[in-house]
């Protein structure tokens, strides 16, 4: 009944606003109309910058290299801390944020949150291999937790994935895209991309193909994916559209390769034994993982006179399957289907208030039927413009959630027969039902009145609440943190957003993040994380801080040069009791983050048709545990701690346009490039070798 209630509240507020938004006659301003003045939008490079919020427009978006999925792109963002196993190989985003855990941001297409399902073990991320770059029109990237519109694990911002709107073709058009890639290892990709339509019909389709030997032993990766969508431009200016994706991603799992060993290849780099999980440590065993999907997205956008009225729906079924030669992994094949929806209306209250109301709702099984987490939330935003260079933007959400608890082990040499993981709970599942309400706020003030030289220039602060129960397991397999309380805290954001001149524009966010009730993963080396009842035991921290800045500053300094600057910092720091316990570890096991991070990149128009990029990529030094499991037994556990050294980077391309406007042919352009020009050694989040020196040639045409 609470929940009912609630949504009900939610749902009739549209029709109050509706009646007060014709009485002023402002149903008809869009939000870009009305509120111009909130946000400095500075074009450079297809990348704007505005106060909390970076886009990043992928069309013409260019790289000292050839991406191969979307997280190619993040990557030019130092907010970004990627050390995946390789460079070659898309895969899950072992990635953080701001400095913060995967589990603590949030991935979405068109505003609905991708479940993150696709991880190894227990550990559940979003599969960037998945998504379709040819889909993607920009990549929305939002700071921190000052927005209402997303759930409460977004409060270390949120990556939303913003696909292309059909359109309105006088006369029938089909455009299409066809790009071939060759690279070191044996890599190879090819992409087919279509679209077009007739009078009000769009029709899209679009086919990835990845091939790559690897750098490390056994480290080949297939990918296939294939997209279709059809929509239909409404005659409002709205839209209909039916997407549908399949996947299917295959890699090996990266083994051993140690001169001490008899198997020893000197055709792949050192990987020492120790540091290797002894499940995939032998090379003989093939070890790999087949991961296949698809999804189903459907999406609905309506202006009309009682405001702009979107909804939307997804279905995703994911299964992935592992695979050892002399070992039956049957038990570890898994499927999970998320669905979710969202259903929001934007109105405006006279000129001076843009009021958003909404609900939105998503829910995880394993296996079809056995339920993992629920979720419901409505929230209502108003932005509020109190005087023309002063704007308010306050929120309220409210969100329940309920979480099925795994407590079974499933059998193996420590449990035959299988077992309860706590005794105490007689069940295979312990279910929780948490709630709360959550305020938001973000205040932005523009100076251009105060002085000339303080034109496009504002200053923003964000406070906001932040509160879920999911920063710590997504899937919760593990059955751990059952006993933990939701994390907690509150969120401050200082932006300052500037033009300093032409097209060159600074964005600068201090950001300061007070916990109570934070959780993280104990140390597995300790015996309060082996001993523990639930197998990976946690610790819930009773104070933690977080300090960051982050800077994107990018534009022209000539007509025909380019650049760009990213740079963050971030710090954490317990500021809680020390009993004795395992809070002792907890000031190292937050630290072990890189604390600096910097990218830069210069474009170059030597020639009329001639294009140089140059990228650098510097990340600071830091630790890492990596846990895995010994003879498929999780009670038997290997840990290794992991030091990674600093490292610089340097990628370098030149891109030529080959012809433009050639018989039927639109453009054609052919790209030579180097990454990892100075062949750096580094290493990546398992303490493997990254890649080395690579070099590539892509060749695109449009028509």
């Amino acid at each position: 009944m609470k929940r009912m209630f609630v949504f009900a509240l939610f749902l009739m507020l549209p029709m109050t606003g509706t009646v007060l938004a014709d009485e002023n006659k402002a149903s008809d301003k869009s939000s870009d109309d009305t509120f111009v003045i909130e946000e400095i939008r500075v074009t450079a490079q297809n990348v704007k910058l505005s106060p909390n919020k970076t886009e990043v427009f992928l069309d013409d978006y260019n790289i000292a290299g050839q991406p191969a999925n979307v997280l190619d792109i993040l990557k030019d963002r130092a907010i970004i801390d990627f050390r995946g196993e390789s460079d070659l190989v898309p895969e899950s985003d072992s990635i953080q944020m701001r400095g913060f855990d995967i589990r603590q941001f949030l991935v979405s297409v068109d505003g609905l949150v991708i479940q993150k399902t696709g991880g190894w073990w227990g550990g559940h991320y979003v599969d960037f291999g998945m998504i379709p770059l040819s889909l993607v029109d920009s990549i929305e990237i939002l700071s921190g937790p000052h927005s209402a519109l997303y759930d409460g694990k977004s409060f270390g911002g949120v990556l939303n994935f913003k696909t292309k709107e059909p359109a309105f073709f006088e006369t029938a058009q089909l455009d299409g895209h066809i790009s071939t890639s060759l690279r070191s290892y044996n890599t190879q990709a090819q992409r087919v991309d279509l679209s077009g339509g007739k009078g009000r019909v769009n029709v899209d389709f679009s086919y990835e193909k990845y091939h790559t030997d690897g750098y490390l032993r056994n480290n080949q990766a297939d990918i296939d994916t294939v997209t279709g969508r059809l929509g239909y431009k409404l005659p409002s200016g709205g839209y209909i559209r039916l997407t549908g994706t399949y996947s299917d991603l295959e890699r090996e799992i990266p083994c051993a390769n140690d001169p001490a060993r008899q198997d020893y290849d000197t055709d792949y780099p050192v990987v020492k034994t120790k540091d290797v999980s002894p499940r995939w440590k032998n090379p003989g065993d093939d070890s790999k993982r087949d991961y296949d999907g698809h999804s189903l997205r459907f999406d609905f956008m309506q202006p009309s006179s009682v405001g702009t009225w979107s909804l939307g729906a997804y279905y995703t079924d994911e299964g992935q399957a592992y695979h050892r030669d002399g070992f039956d992994y049957s038990r570890y094949t898994t499927n999970y289907v998320s669905y979710g929806a969202l259903a929001k209306n934007e109105f405006n209250l006279a000129d001076t208030h843009q009021i958003t109301v909404g609900m939105d709702t998503a829910h995880l099984y394993q296996k079809y039927s056995e339920k993992v987490i629920e979720t419901w939330a409505g929230y209502l935003q108003d932005k509020w413009q109190i005087i023309p260079r002063l704007s308010l933007t306050t929120g309220l959400r409210y969100e329940d959630i309920d979480i099925a608890w795994n407590n079974w082990w499933e059998p193996s040499s420590a449990h035959p027969d299988g077992a309860f993981k706590d005794p105490s709970h007689a069940s295979t599942h312990v279910n929780r039902n948490y709630d709360k309400w959550t305020p938001k706020s973000f205040l932005t003030y523009q100076m251009d009145d105060h002085a000339p030289w303080l034109r496009d220039t504002s200053v923003s602060l964000g406070v906001s609440k932040i509160w879920t129960p999911r920063d710590y397991c997504e899937v919760c397999s593990w059955g751990s943190g059952v006993e933990i309380d939701p994390t907690h805290g509150i969120g401050y954001d200082v932006v300052v957003t500037r033009r300093l001149w032409g097209n060159i524009a600074l964005n600068v966010d201090i950001s300061h993040y007070e916990f109570k009730d934070y959780s993280i993963w104990a140390n597995a080396a300790t015996d309060y994380f082996k001993q523990a009842l639930w197998g990976r035991r946690m610790v819930e921290l009773a104070d933690v801080h977080k300090e960051g800045v982050d800077v994107e500053l990018n534009g022209n300094i000539l007509d025909s040069l380019y650049f760009y600057l990213s740079y963050s910092f971030n710090e954490w720091r317990y500021k809680g009791p020390h009993n004795g316990g395992p809070e002792e570890w907890a000031d190292q096991d937050l630290s072990d983050r890189a604390k600096h991070r910097l990218n830069a990149g210069l474009q170059y128009n030597l020639l009329e048709n001639t294009l140089l990029l140059f990228d650098y990529k510097f990340q600071d030094k830091q630790v890492q545990q990596v846990i895995g499991i010994v003879d498929d037994d999780p009670s038997d556990l290997y840990v290794n701690q992991v030091s990674l050294d600093s490292y610089h980077v340097f990628d370098f391309a030149v891109e030529q346009q080959l012809f433009h406007d050639w018989h039927h042919l639109k453009k054609g352009t052919l790209k030579l490039y180097v990454n990892n020009l100075f062949d750096e050694v580094y290493s990546n989040s398992q303490g493997y070798p990254m890649t080395d020196r690579t070099v590539g040639v892509t060749l695109g045409i449009d028509f």
